[in-house]
């Protein structure tokens, strides 16, 4: 692939957003690149840590897995290639001086049908669900704001789509799964500790058990008319001053921590799941059980010397 210019070994923001569309328009397959993330949306929190957001739109990504070309647009200190939970490629990169740079590989062809649809939301009870999946995925990332840094109109007026797609509602299925995910994931981290697999008991209950009631705490602060988002982004914002209080848990690799941690967010997830089911007109099932075997269990914990 073509290099640009010679460069030096810092660039600023602006540089490197300034190569990586040079670099792009030299590439005969690439349709669009468009800026997302924080950097773009309005209102959007942007400081010397904010990192660059792009998606990269290819009759062949594939090509661009491989983290050599980003050479050309800068020096770079580390790359990443992971599969999203989206099931997107996203390649990573750290330039020289710390800046941070995202990048999204998406098939063109594909993601025209996706913008398409999405433009016709009268039809939506129409599309198989893969193509609703996708539709709602790319409205996480895009709503938000963006900017079509190459591809002109056309792709202007594909992601003006994005506020044509009514936003997927909260429902009882989403409900019940989130609390019953909670559950189910608690008693595997209650089992963890009492083992004494600490660090499993750590990363899943930061990982799984969190993502659980992260999603009711967004709801919760949806239905009270405060703007959330997924992946607890900005829960700093969106959070009220209890809910910061409650999830500001501490702990650490020592099973009494862990445990007394536990107990506290069964008992936080307890009253947003009451406080969801109320304004949000969902029926809530009865869980007392697991959750009084789950405290009599932690107490045994906590009861040893």
């Amino acid at each position: 692939m073509r290099g640009g210019p010679p460069i030096s070994n810092r660039m600023t923001v602006e540089e490197i957003e300034n190569r990586i569309v040079e670099w792009a328009r030299r590439q005969p397959d690439v349709s669009a690149l468009i800026q997302i993330g924080s950097r773009v949306q309005p209102g959007g929190q942007v400081d010397a840590w904010s990192d660059l957001d792009f998606q990269l739109f290819s009759r062949n990504p594939a090509r661009y897995r491989d983290a050599g070309w980003l050479a050309a647009i800068a020096p770079c200190w580390s790359t990443h290639l992971e599969r999203t939970e989206r099931g997107v490629d996203k390649l990573s990169v750290v330039f020289a001086g710390g800046c941070e740079m995202d990048l999204v590989l998406m098939p063109s062809r594909l993601m025209k049908l996706v913008y398409w649809a999405m433009a016709r939301p009268a039809w939506r009870g129409l599309y198989p669900a893969i193509l609703r999946r996708a539709i709602a995925n790319t409205q996480v990332v895009v709503r938000p704001g963006y900017r079509v840094m190459l591809g002109g109109a056309s792709w202007e007026k594909r992601l003006a789509a994005a506020n044509l797609w009514p936003e997927e509602a909260f429902s009882a299925a989403d409900f019940e799964f989130h609390v019953r995910g909670f559950l189910r994931h608690s008693v595997w981290v209650q089992k963890k500790i009492a083992r004494g697999e600490l660090r499993a008991a750590a990363r899943w209950n930061q990982v799984e058990l969190m993502d659980h009631l992260l999603a009711l705490l967004a709801e919760e602060a949806r239905l009270a008319g405060r703007p959330a988002r997924p992946e607890a982004r900005k829960a700093e914002q969106w959070l009220d001053a209890r809910r910061l209080r409650q999830t500001d848990i501490t702990t650490c690799l020592d099973a009494k921590s862990l445990a007394r941690a536990l107990l506290a967010e069964i008992e936080l997830c307890e009253e947003v799941s009451c406080s969801v089911a109320r304004t949000g007109g969902f029926a809530l099932t009865d869980h007392s059980a697991v959750a009084a075997w789950l405290r009599a269990e932690l107490d045994k914990i906590l009861a040893k010397p």
